[in-house]
């Protein structure tokens, strides 16, 4: 028969039982793998729903306990992204016998718990990385590191390993082909040791219903890019996408700062806005076009608004950004918007199938030559991915693949003309109706 210290022994040695008895958390077998795993360098590519986030608080409060004194860094793409974690973390230790291990809890400047071991787990965001220099951390767990850029990886957050010869983990979906692709390369290789990787579709998690993913088959198409990414946990190179993936990603700049009005009256301001239509949404884009690159820095999206609560809107960002130039997509249901808008000064693009690989054109350009900068969005990056050249009869068109909106591609798309405008290249006629 075992003695308390035996067992003890076998539960800290073990995280998938320490769990189990420590936290009432049952890990599925994916999981369990998972948390098992010894390797310094560990790459998860997971579907939706797979279970990551209680698997990686799991892990995180594991590590802490059984490592006095280590420092852990949950990092993700948002600040939001990463307290979701941390939010996981603080319910599993309040909700068990270890939450008397906590010394304290602090949620300002930054999310962080200290336990009376003297082990700390830090949440922090990629947005911000210039919050993450000159610390130093045992292990890091990347929550989806598909959407942390490649230079924040290499630069900040890999050289905060270094004083501990640390470890790292990144899980999350596919997204393009970058460090999280090559780090899942490494781990299916024998010519890295140190790095181990994984694949695990949504449907590896017996918690969820098989029968809803089912559905989701049926409506993106078992081939569809949505579907492969999302549940399958599959890498796909789209060669149909109209902005390539390196230019979506190396625009994006998380050292912006979103603001809600301009910063000061000699800072210049262009406002693009892609109005609801069916299913769709209003997007809401404002450039600082005070120098290039430009920078967005105010967004916002919403549906089911009236048409005269768009046009207050409107009115209101235009005096908020220092009489920002307005350019609406006037098509259709957008004209008698445009009437309403006369009094500050707005402009139309009439979309037709020429005008608008014209417009779009001038983004892709935009992205390419790398004219502008943005923060990481989620929406706005999946758009730009997923936005396609289909072809038909009559030829080649440009839009959002089946599932998936254009929204923003479009607000944006009509900032970025418009501050060609402002810059004094003027607008090509095509398409633009003037008040």
């Amino acid at each position: 028969m075992k003695t308390d210290k035996e067992l003890k022994k076998k539960v800290l040695s073990d995280p998938v039982t320490f769990a189990k008895v420590f936290l009432d958390w049952g890990a599925h077998p994916a999981q369990a793998q998972i948390l098992r795993d010894r390797h310094q360098f560990i790459t998860v590519v997971a579907g939706r729903r797979f279970g990551k986030t209680e698997c990686m608080a799991v892990s995180a409060i594991y590590y802490a306990l059984t490592n006095p004194g280590s420092i852990q860094f949950v990092i993700a793409p948002s600040y939001d992204q990463s307290n979701i974690m941390f939010g996981q973390i603080v319910q599993f230790l309040s909700k068990s016998i270890l939450g008397c291990m906590i010394r304290r809890i602090y949620k300002t400047p930054f999310h962080h718990i200290i336990f009376k071991n003297d082990s700390v787990i830090h949440a922090r965001s990629a947005s911000k990385p210039e919050f993450l220099r000159g610390h130093k951390a045992h292990r890091i767990i990347l929550d989806e590191a598909a959407f942390i850029p490649d230079d924040v990886i290499s630069n900040i957050i890999e050289p905060m390993l270094a004083d501990y010869n640390g470890s790292w983990i990144k899980i999350g979906t596919p997204f393009g082909k970058n460090h999280f692709y090559d780090t899942y390369l490494k781990g299916q290789s024998p010519d890295f040791p140190d790095y181990s990787s994984y694949r695990f579709p949504s449907t590896v998690n017996p918690h969820i219903s098989h029968e809803f993913i089912e559905k989701k088959k049926r409506e993106y198409g078992e081939n569809s890019i949505i579907f492969r990414t999302e549940y399958l946990a599959e890498f796909v190179e789209d060669q149909n996408a109209v902005f390539r993936w390196a230019d979506i990603q190396k625009n994006v700049d998380n050292s912006i700062e979103l603001i809600d009005s301009a910063e000061n009256v000699s800072k210049q301001y262009v406002i693009g806005c892609d109005l609801a239509k069916y299913q769709d949404y209003t997007v809401i884009v404002v450039l600082d076009v005070t120098e290039k690159p430009y920078k967005l820095v105010h967004f916002e999206r919403f549906n089911r608004r009236p048409y005269a609560e768009v046009i207050m809107r409107l009115k209101e960002l235009y005096r908020r950004f220092n009489y920002a130039k307005v350019l609406i997509d006037s098509t259709g249901v957008g004209d008698p918007v445009l009437e309403d808008l006369q009094d500050v000064g707005a402009e139309g693009y009439v979309f037709t199938p020429k005008s608008k690989v014209q417009l779009i054109q001038r983004l892709q350009a935009a992205l390419e030559n790398g004219e502008i900068r943005y923060p990481y969005i989620e929406e706005l990056v999946k758009e730009l991915q997923f936005f396609e050249y289909q072809l038909t009869r009559t030829g080649i068109k440009m839009e959002a693949r089946q599932g998936f909106h254009d929204d923003y591609v479009i607000a944006l798309a009509l900032a970025v003309w418009a501050a060609e405008q402002h810059s004094g290249t003027g607008y090509i006629s095509l398409g633009v109706a003037r008040i």
